[in-house]
């Protein structure tokens, strides 16, 4: 799940599949009434209605008579109605979509063509009445559509971009939870990791005090607002040089700061980001990942070369072809550069042997190219993708702002 999509409310409600309901309503397509029950058992999650007051009352800062939209899968549904309430106690007014991550599959792989690219009129209305979107991760496990053909993934993209422009063109607050994804039993099986672990370390970074995460976070947008020339290297092989531009410098703690809000604001739990857009055209040099992936398919040993800030050239170990396929098939400044960002949650670190990374992740680098109008970038197209660099050494003017993926500001 690519940065861009989350503020999107998600290929669900663009294809039709949001199952709505009134506060505290889940409507066809609910869970059992013991699901959550038997969740709780295999879980380690924190008191969700603690995590719903911080998620209304500071991340998103809900205002009386304010309509809330919350999204979210079968699995998010305590969650989601811990959150409904908390809303309504703030005199707003909730209202709860319910994601099927089983349905989307079946509907990519089924559906006719002209439904995949057609807007969904439903949610288009939504997002014109609302003044809040909390969305939570409806991914349950990364893998799910890796077999859907991209020529059809492409067709919800462009759907999923008429939602996207209607979010933009409005001064709509969005609170995402997972960055990009939540805990669940395939995402841990995905990465390697204990779900026990993955939860702790989940939960304990999304609660990481604003304050810690503003105070590390000032630091570095000062080191990024000042300098001007970036270089980008790790062992394995990444030398990416850039200049910065002037361009807005962004810092993700956690809250939307002041309301009334006059331009779409977001942020993104656990937090923990600062992130720029740089001269697009002076980025240059070589990336060489380990490990990635791209809509579920892992990437091994991939390597990125950029020339003036365009991705001319994707080499890989395996599955370099489906990062080809989905560029081939897109349109717009697919290849071009759109963004660098820097993760600075203290509570939020790599783990050992696992190719498991966030964008919060204290001293993580992450580079993206197509679209990312959250970080105000001026590319134009239907397609984006991240790359997370570990292990990075980030440097502004010969001043090391990380060393060897540990925050050095």
């Amino acid at each position: 799940m690519t940065r861009t999509g989350k503020l999107v409310v998600t290929a669900m409600c663009i294809l039709g599949l949001g199952i709505f309901g009134s506060a505290g309503t889940i409507l066809t397509g609910a869970p059992p009434e013991n699901a959550g029950k038997a969740t709780a058992k295999t879980t380690a999650h924190p008191d969700f209605q603690t995590i719903a007051r911080m998620i209304v009352n500071e991340s998103a800062q809900i205002k009386e008579k304010e309509g809330v939209l919350i999204s979210g899968d079968p699995s998010k549904v305590p969650l989601m109605e811990a959150i409904a309430v908390e809303v309504a106690k703030r005199g707003a007014f909730p209202h709860m979509v319910l994601e099927s991550p089983a349905a989307q599959k079946r509907i990519l792989a089924e559906a006719p063509a002209q439904y995949l690219s057609t807007p969904n009129p439903m949610a288009l209305a939504e997002i014109k009445a609302i003044e809040v979107f909390i969305g939570l991760s409806p991914v349950q496990d990364p893998a799910n559509l890796a077999k859907i053909p991209e020529e059809r993934v492409v067709l919800t993209r462009k759907a999923e971009q008429a939602i996207s422009d209607e979010m933009y063109a409005r001064p709509l607050r969005t609170v995402s939870l997972g960055n990009p994804l939540m805990p669940t039993e395939a995402v841990a099986r995905f990465y390697g990791v204990p779900l026990a672990e993955l939860e702790a370390r989940f939960w304990e970074a999304v609660q990481t005090p604003h304050q810690e995460i503003e105070n590390r976070g000032m630091r570095v947008k000062s080191a990024l607002e000042s300098g001007r020339e970036v270089r980008i290297r790790t062992k394995a092989g990444t030398d990416l040089r850039l200049r910065l531009a002037g361009a807005k410098v962004g810092v993700s703690d956690g809250q939307i700061h002041q309301t009334p809000v006059n331009k779409p604001e977001q942020v993104w739990l656990p937090a923990g980001e600062v992130f720029t857009t740089p001269e697009v055209a002076s980025v240059n040099g070589t990336v060489v990942l380990p490990s990635a992936e791209y809509r579920g398919n892992r990437i091994k040993d991939l390597r990125l070369t950029f020339v003036n800030g365009r991705l001319t050239q994707i080499e890989a170990a395996q599955n370099a072809e489906v990062l080809k396929e989905a560029l081939a098939q897109s349109s717009g400044d697919k290849d071009r550069f759109s963004f660098v960002d820097l993760g600075v949650n203290p509570n939020s670190r790599t783990i050992k042997n696992s190719s498991y990374h966030t964008f919060e992740m204290s001293g993580m680098v992450t580079i993206g190219i197509g679209q990312a109008p959250w970080a105000e970038s001026p590319n134009k197209s239907e397609f984006a993708q991240e790359f997370f660099i570990p292990n990075a050494t980030f440097e502004v003017d010969g001043k090391t702002i990380v060393r060897d993926g540990t925050l050095a500001v």
